[in-house]
């Protein structure tokens, strides 16, 4: 099974995922991102936080490659 990294980025720099996490392909690391990114935005709601503060949650294959990014203000938005 691949293995999927979620880096995420913000203004201050990037916070990267060193173990990540074998998933089946593309689209269940998606929903795997989505999921976290959203916990993390009702995380930084519940401390009082701005959830669309510039963060992205990066999804990154085996080879170093960003596949996708998901930005944080694209789910407080929705």
């Amino acid at each position: 099974m691949p293995v999927y990294y979620f880096h995420i980025h913000g203004r201050d720099g990037t916070i990267p995922d060193d173990e990540g996490s074998e998933l089946a392909d593309e689209d269940a690391a998606r929903d795997e991102a989505l999921t976290a990114v959203r916990e993390m935005v009702a995380d930084t709601i519940k401390r009082g936080g701005n959830p669309a503060d510039g963060r992205e949650l990066w999804i990154v294959d085996e080879s170093g490659t960003v596949l996708f990014a998901i930005p944080f203000d694209q789910i407080w938005g929705t």
